[in-house]
């Protein structure tokens, strides 16, 4: 006799509907499993390449090394892509706010930043004497210049810790490329030059030749300890140790420096995120094989009970039932993976085809391509463990449905028995429509069933609502852009801007918001007298500086004061500090100011207190912090401090993208008629910064919208498991005189019904869902606004589609002899 497995494909092939409904709804779920796990890594694998071209393929970069500490480090087995920089000075662009660096990139240092070794025209220098600079730096240097005409600059060098003046000198160096623009330069007010290798050795003394030295570390795992090794043995200060923070959060690496993305409890939100909505999509999937599956045992119930009759074990007929899943599971595992992987890796490169590969470090779309195929070949292990973890859910699935086929009673089987109805007490009342009244009766006759279709909806609208806010972290330009304030800067750092010439500028059609900055910096006498009166003493290396804020961008600051201590700021009694940034000489750690949180002071007879110390301070025309002690107080209360009304630097932000062109011709004659003004544009910065998040972007929605079209299909799935099951019941309703058209109406509503619950549910799990990602990505909880587009487009389909759902099948059930309907098998 055979084995009593073998009923398990018997039973598949006499149920053919069921058999294709789970096949499908298997084949689904490994497809979203497939493509969700592809997908990720290679959106991942982009995210990474886009924190690249931001700010270089490097994890680290060590400052002010001898070339024997340089040589350590090239040298260290640990480390990885090693390259050094000398600094041979830098000077202002013309009247702008833009500084020009002159950089000798040594051996392979360049292939790091990619984004500014790009040749337009020309080649890049290889000799001492040689340079390449971009359009946009040659445009204050010397316009119409070309591949081999000479350029005099005049270059400022000094050490990052110096007791000694700048070295100054003018070289004429010989010009052999011209280099494609790049703007991000811009946030920082920094633009770079290339210097053929030889030309610090050439140029400078001795004593300024350092490097800063750029390297990768091979094991990410223990990057941190690897850095505090390195700087004990080189005896490095830690200021001289800078960290790719670009890179290193989109790669998960653990630093020093890195800021807590969790809320306190040790859990973090991108975790989160990520766990909830890839529970939602194989959550959503299981319910409609359990639904499925729970109906196909509930067919085959008498024939469960005749096999415990004659014998048959508990765990027999689970074996049964997950055999029959695990069979399905392997025809339907081939083409789930084949289409998933094809899905994935078709989305990514046509939506690649459409936006600048140069974001990402490529020169062509046919090398993007290759990138992500490239990046594709590795995802094999996110494959497998979405093939695994789908199949896992599918046997969670299986198991109530195995339970109910082993507990049944062999004699109640048998003996067919109808199942006692327990009938509620009714009100009486008026029918108003009979189909409605039929279709909410028929939804809460099987409350088990209508769950399941119910709750694979919500997953459904969950998981597209949920997913559309994942696009924000994969941004890694975001944290760049927050880096500048506004559209354009309007500096003056001579005589300041008066107040009627900002109002002037305020009242400007084109301008949206305007935000103001007042510093005054004070240094010591040559008679060694301070200019301000201070009844605390500073180090005679140390400024003191007034920074003055306009009340929008103050608020920021006082985020994390209490309510008292922020009022006390804004009605000028107290101020926020930055204290000086501690340094070492010769070994030495230099004494320096330092207040705490309550410390009084007392300036230009003002009496204030510290309400709080601040890490940033502020700065203008994008240059370096002039150590010292700086106070930070409300742009009213640095009048009374300084006795100066004049602005130092205003940022406008324009209505619209189209007032450009006109507000910077206005502009221009606006810092003429103001001396010593002048202004930056961040639009081209912003523009390549949008732009490289916009692939990304486009990307993601290529996923989105393909697990909603995965989504979609479970819920015409479900849907139509839950009518062609029933086809014996509309047989009888048929019977007993209902018309086609009232019993289409009353599974129209029926489906009607389905969807508009589910999305009111949907609704609040979606929004829930965003909070969570949100959270991710500001490292903090809170509520998100309310999704309202997402929703109404994830609620819409999901009615339409249950209505589609249940028309579909119920056209051709409908078209069936009475007879034949109530005879059917399935």
């Amino acid at each position: 006799m055979k084995s009593y497995l073998s009923l398990a494909w018997k039973q598949l092939k006499a149920e053919k509907i069921i058999s294709l409904l789970i096949l499908s709804a298997l084949i689904l779920s490994t497809v979203t499993a497939t493509a969700a796990g592809a997908s990720i890594g290679i959106l991942q694998s982009m995210r990474v390449r886009q924190a690249e071209g931001l700010n270089g393929n490097r994890y680290a970069t060590f400052h002010q090394l001898t070339e024997e500490q340089m040589l350590r480090l090239s040298e260290d087995s640990r480390l990885t892509d090693v390259g050094s920089i000398l600094q041979l000075g830098n000077t202002r662009l013309g009247s702008s706010s833009l500084t020009l660096f002159l950089r000798e990139y040594r051996g392979n240092a360049l292939a790091a930043y990619p984004s500014i070794g790009r040749i337009k025209e020309g080649r890049l220098p290889s000799r001492a004497g040689e340079i390449a600079l971009s359009e946009d730096v040659l445009q204050y240097l010397g316009a119409g210049k070309k591949p081999g005409d000479t350029l005099t600059l005049s270059l400022s060098v000094s050490l990052k810790t110096d007791d000694q003046p700048p070295y100054e000198y003018t070289h004429t160096f010989t010009l052999t490329g011209i280099l494609e623009n790049d703007y991000l330069g811009y946030t920082t007010g920094t633009m770079t030059a290339l210097a053929g290798e030889g030309s610090a050795a050439a140029l400078l003394p001795e004593r300024y030749l350092l490097y800063s030295t750029d390297f990768k570390t091979k094991s990410t795992g223990d990057f941190q300890s690897i850095i505090d090794d390195l700087a004990s043995q080189l005896s490095l200060d830690k200021d001289n140790i800078q960290y790719n923070w670009v890179l290193l959060d989109a790669l998960g690496i653990d630093y020093a420096e890195k800021g807590s993305s969790d809320t306190g409890n040790g859990f973090p939100f991108m975790a989160a995120a990520c766990i909830l909505t890839g529970g939602l999509v194989l959550l959503a999937a299981g319910l409609v094989i359990y639904n499925i599956l729970k109906v196909s045992v509930a067919k085959r119930i008498q024939e469960y009970g005749t096999l415990r009759a004659m014998g048959s074990e508990r765990g027999q007929l689970y074996k049964l039932v997950t055999l029959q899943l695990l069979i399905l599971f392997v025809i339907g595992l081939p083409p789930g993976v084949l289409a998933g992987s094809l899905s994935a890796k078709g989305i990514l490169i046509a939506a690649s085809g459409l936006l600048n590969p140069s974001l990402f470090l490529a020169e062509s779309t046919q090398e993007l391509n290759t990138v992500i195929s490239g990046s594709s070949t590795g995802m094999l292990l996110p494959i497998l463990a979405g093939v695994g973890i789908t199949l896992l859910f599918s046997l969670i699935a299986a198991f109530p449905a195995a339970r109910y086929a082993s507990l049944v009673s062999p004699v109640e089987a048998m003996s067919g028995d109808a199942v006692k109805v327990r009938r509620p007490r009714r009100k009486s009342g008026k029918i108003r429509c009979f189909e409605a009244f039929y279709a909410r009766l028929n939804i809460t006759r099987s409350r088990g069933r209508s769950l399941i279709t119910i709750l694979s909806i919500i997953m459904s609208i969950t998981v597209y609502v949920a997913l559309q806010s994942f696009s924000v972290l994969l941004d890694t330009s975001r944290a760049v852009q927050e880096m500048h304030t506004g559209d354009y800067a309007v500096t003056n750092e001579t005589g300041g801007i008066p107040p009627e010439a900002v109002t002037e500028l305020k009242k400007r059609d084109e301008v949206k918001e305007l935000y103001t900055t007042k510093l005054s910096i004070y240094t010591w006498n040559k008679d060694g007298s301070f200019p301000l009166p201070l009844d605390f003493p500073l180090q005679s290396w140390e400024t003191f500086q007034i920074a003055g804020i306009d009340d929008s961008r103050l608020e920021k600051f006082l985020s994390g004061l209490s309510a008292q201590a922020a009022e006390e700021v804004k009605n000028g009694t107290a101020c926020l500090i930055h204290n000086p940034i501690p340094f070492s000489f010769e070994g030495q750690t230099a004494e320096s100011t330092q207040f705490q949180p309550g410390d009084a002071l007392t300036v230009n007879g003002k009496s204030l207190h510290a309400a709080g110390i601040i890490s940033s301070p502020v700065t203008i025309n994008n240059d370096g912090y002039i150590n010292g002690v700086q106070i930070l107080v409300p742009d009213s209360v640095y009048d009374t401090l300084t006795g100066i009304n004049l602005y130092s630097e205003i940022y406008p932000v324009l209505q619209n993208a189209e007032d450009f062109d006109t507000f910077e011709a206005w502009l221009e004659q606006w810092c003429s008629s103001n001396p010593g003004t002048h202004w930056l544009s961040y639009r081209q910065s912003d523009a390549q910064l949008a732009e490289s998040f916009q692939q990304l972007n486009f990307l993601c929605w290529g996923l989105i919208l393909f697990i909603g079209l995965i989504g979609l299909l479970n819920i015409i799935n479900t849907v139509y498991t839950n009518i062609h099951t029933r086809t014996k019941e509309i047989g009888v309703q048929r019977a007993i005189g209902m018309s086609v058209r009232s019993l289409y109406q009353t599974f129209l509503w029926e489906g009607a019904y389905y969807g508009l619950i589910a999305s009111g549910i949907g609704a609040i799990t979606g929004w829930l869902c965003t909070s969570f990602v949100n959270a991710a990505a500001v490292g903090a909880w809170q509520f998100s606004p309310f999704p309202l587009v997402p929703v109404l487009q994830a609620a819409l389909v999901s009615v339409l589609a249950c209505l589609l759902a249940t028309a579909v099948p119920l056209r051709s059930i409908a078209k069936m002899d009475i007879v034949g309907t109530i005879e059917a098998i399935e």
